[in-house]
């Protein structure tokens, strides 16, 4: 397991208090959101005066889990296209995107953390190029604190202004103590908790089941905003819950009471069919038989890939693992990890295993970093790539593969652009020694967007 949690949550604290839109939901009292002339989904999230979930709205509306399970078990199950029924025409063009790539490419990805985008400027030097997916994290837009929208900007310009394409995770922080729910203490992993109960978080009536339906809402929000720009969402929530290590893995009966399950559809179906959002292409990342939720909820299977020692193998095991817990017709990816597969070996004729894209984690798992893992480089330096996880040699290898997906050679979406990143153009390279390759990103503009 490889977060630099204890860095995470320091830097939370000061994100905490960053002045945030005067709404704090990133939302105008109209509906309309600033800046941007799209309409929310069908069903948009109900505010109140202060731009904050409207929770007397909000709980009017209940899952049938029971009754949601007999009618996706009644369907037949279609890999061709995507599960939601309101999939708008730019999610529908990056799902088929995936469909045509699955099994002949692997598209190339990295998460992000920090906006100075330290590992895209490693990518730039070391290839010319970019990941053609980045990374977000919905960490800092729940809890009972203000949280700045950074990631959610920074991914509509990535969509909106470099033409990449868009992944979210999830790390739901709750209240540590019930009994407080309104106090500062928040957290995500189980050992952090104190007495938030997944059993009472999807019953109704419940105070976990109050924050429940609040964060969903929040995050609905947020996700509005990204559909309102224009932005379709790799949209991989409820990770890793075989892990037992995040609190919506934390099934005491060993998942005999399906808690884990109902989470998933509560959250799949506000979003789906009471919000009614058209953005969402749907992962699920459960890696395990007994997480394993009905397949008309997910396009994407996904595995968290962090072996013990340096490892570009094809990781046929961790694919095998995977495939038997998810339907056939759905398509496979590395949704984290913590080293870049050898797309030689990756697609050599003996090799199974076939992956949509892949993901590594920020920082160290691509740069140099100190022992913290939260400066990714010296004060004034330039960044580097960390040779103890992939060599600049294997970079370079991977990013020249025919078979390799990366930002320069992903199709024109609708209604983007294709601007130099701010943060590359600006970046002051003050080691003369530094050489960064041939761009290839030939047909991006060096002028910065219109404000």
């Amino acid at each position: 397991m490889k977060r630099i949690i204890a860095g995470i949550l320091a830097l939370a604290m000061i994100l905490s208090v960053t002045a945030c839109d005067s709404t704090g939901s990133g939302v105008n009292q109209d509906g309309t959101i600033p800046g941007l002339t799209g309409s929310f989904s069908e069903h948009p999230v109900a505010v109140d005066e202060n731009g904050k979930v409207d929770m007397d709205v909000a709980l009017q509306y209940e899952t049938d889990v029971d009754a949601l399970i007999k009618e996706l078990e009644a369907q037949p199950v279609d890999g061709s296209k995507p599960v939601s029924k309101n999939a708008n025409e730019e999610t529908v063009a990056l799902f088929n995107f995936l469909k045509e790539n699955y099994g002949n490419k692997i598209i190339s990805g990295q998460q992000m953390f920090d906006d100075a985008h330290y590992e895209d400027l490693v990518y730039y030097i070391e290839t010319g190029d970019l990941p053609a997916i980045k990374g977000f994290d919905f960490l800092f837009s729940t809890g009972n604190q203000d949280w700045n929208d950074y990631q959610i900007d920074e991914a509509i310009k990535w969509h909106t202004q470099q033409n990449g394409i868009v992944t979210f995770c999830w790390h739901w922080q709750v209240p540590i103590d019930i009994n407080d729910p309104e106090g500062p203490g928040i957290a995500f992993y189980s050992e952090n908790i104190k007495n938030f109960s997944l059993a009472n978080a999807v019953t109704p009536g419940t105070e976990e089941y109050k924050i429940i339906i609040r964060d969903i809402d929040t995050v609905a929000l947020k996700l509005q905003k990204l559909e309102a720009a224009g932005v379709p969402v790799l949209w991989r929530p409820l990770h890793e819950a075989s892990g037992l290590w995040f609190w919506w893995g934390q099934d005491r009966e060993g998942f005999q009471n399906q808690l884990y399950q109902k989470l998933w559809y509560m959250v799949f179906d506000r979003l789906e069919n009471y919000h009614k959002l058209t953005n969402l292409i749907w992962v699920w990342n459960g890696q395990s038989k007994v997480t394993e939720v009905n397949p008309n909820t997910y396009d994407i299977g996904g595995m968290d890939i962090y072996p013990n020692s340096e490892d570009h193998s094809p990781q046929e095991s961790q694919y095998n693992l995977l495939t038997k817990t998810m339907d056939e017709n759905k398509m496979a990816a590395i949704t984290e990890c913590g080293y870049i597969p050898d797309p030689d070996e990756l697609f050599a004729e003996d090799t199974k295993a076939k992956w949509l894209y892949y993901l590594p984690w920020y920082g160290d798992f691509i740069c140099n970093a100190t022992a913290s893992g939260m400066i990714l480089t010296e004060l004034g330096g330039t960044p580097s790539v960390n040779e103890k996880r992939i060599s600049s040699e294997m970079l370079k290898k991977v990013f020249a593969s025919d078979k390799v997906i990366t930002l320069s050679e992903l199709p024109d979406w609708s209604d983007t652009a294709k601007y130099i990143p701010e943060y590359i153009k600006s970046w002051q390279f003050d080691n003369p020694d530094v050489k960064t390759a041939e761009s290839k990103l030939t047909a991006y503009s060096e002028e910065s967007p219109e404000e």
